[in-house]
């Protein structure tokens, strides 16, 4: 009994065709009709972004190229329209290979708000998605006014689809932030689904690889903050989306989600580098002065750690990405 409210689907890619097409494969299975995809490519190898244009051909996908100079807006008539972005610029950052996964993100948002879908999905490309996804979060959105946004529960993908629970919604503590992710609740993270996590409820985040965000209220609370190049942007902009509507979690719904694959891509010293400093943002943004001094204390102390064991640790990289990070971060921010 849907209305059929319009849904902008868009991922973000980089170097990882393989994963993209798959998620698109499980897309266009779905049992809603009433959905564009619009997939970011963020500095692709050239390798990779024409094999991700090849598939789509086999499939024989109408490609339609996005060009962000004419200011009318590019939509046609909805019903699977597949638009793609290709972005050739880099961050002017330590470790950067394109412009981050706000600022990318940003790019397909930006698309979509502009040709204003009712609905706007926020994807990675490491996902598979069930049939109902889509008409699954479209209905949880029609039935809650009062929701700004809504997740499904996401389980791991390891190797093959599994039970366990990679997220299914998080409260904060003080502790979540003064100690990077210590002390978060409700998040029962590898635990075995039996059947036991089911129904609507809330969280204090979305989950920002996965979630369907009302279209207006995105567009009143503004997008990613492109300071946060990897992480935590989402957890900064659930602060600002829940001053407008609640963040839901439909736990009668799930996809997967093949985590970690970007470390493979970026490497470990790459993606510390920027988790720490994203995480330091997230505190300068969103915590009080006490938290925020006492989550820099414990930054400092853990560099003191880390420094120990660049001594006899045979594999540095996840150590000098962290010291890198703390000292651009007191030295930029």
């Amino acid at each position: 009994n849907l209305k059929n409210p319009s849904v902008g689907i868009v991922i973000l890619s980089w170097n990882d065709w393989k994963n993209t097409t798959k998620l698109l494969e499980t897309i266009f299975k779905s049992d809603y009709n009433n959905f564009d995809v619009i997939v970011v490519d963020n500095n692709s190898e050239v390798e990779h972004f024409e094999k991700l244009l090849n598939w789509c051909n086999r499939k024989k996908i109408k490609i339609n190229r996005i060009n962000f100079n004419p200011k009318t807006a590019h939509k046609k008539k909805i019903g699977k329209n597949f638009y793609i972005y290709r972005n050739t610029k880099i961050a002017n950052i330590p470790f950067a290979k394109n412009i981050g996964v706000a600022a990318g993100y940003n790019k397909g948002i930006n698309f979509a708000l502009k040709n204003k879908y009712d609905y706007i999905v926020k994807l990675d490309c490491d996902f598979l998605v069930t049939k109902n996804f889509i008409s699954g979060m479209v209905k949880t959105l029609e039935e809650n006014k009062n929701a700004a946004t809504v997740s499904p529960k996401v389980y791991y993908h390891i190797n093959k689809k599994t039970k366990i629970i990679w997220w299914k919604g998080l409260n904060f503590t003080k502790n979540y932030f003064r100690f990077q992710r210590t002390g978060g609740k409700g998040g029962d993270r590898r635990v075995l689904d039996k059947g036991q996590f089911k129904g609507l409820i809330k969280t204090d985040s979305i989950c920002g690889c996965c979630v369907m965000f009302r279209s207006k209220i995105l567009k009143k609370v503004g997008q990613l903050d492109e300071n946060f190049f990897f992480g935590p942007e989402d957890i900064e902009h659930s602060n600002r989306l829940k001053k407008y509507g609640d963040l839901l979690v439909n736990l009668d719904h799930y996809t997967y989600h093949k985590v970690s694959q970007s470390i493979f891509i970026s490497g470990v010293k790459s993606r510390t580098y920027h988790e720490t400093i994203g995480w330091l943002f997230l505190n300068k943004k969103v915590s009080n002065r006490k938290d925020r001094i006492i989550c820099y204390i414990f930054f400092i102390l853990r560099s003191f750690s880390h420094t120990l064991k660049l001594l006899y640790k045979k594999d540095k990289n996840y150590h000098i990405g962290f010291l890198l990070g703390v000292k651009d971060f007191f030295w930029k921010y």
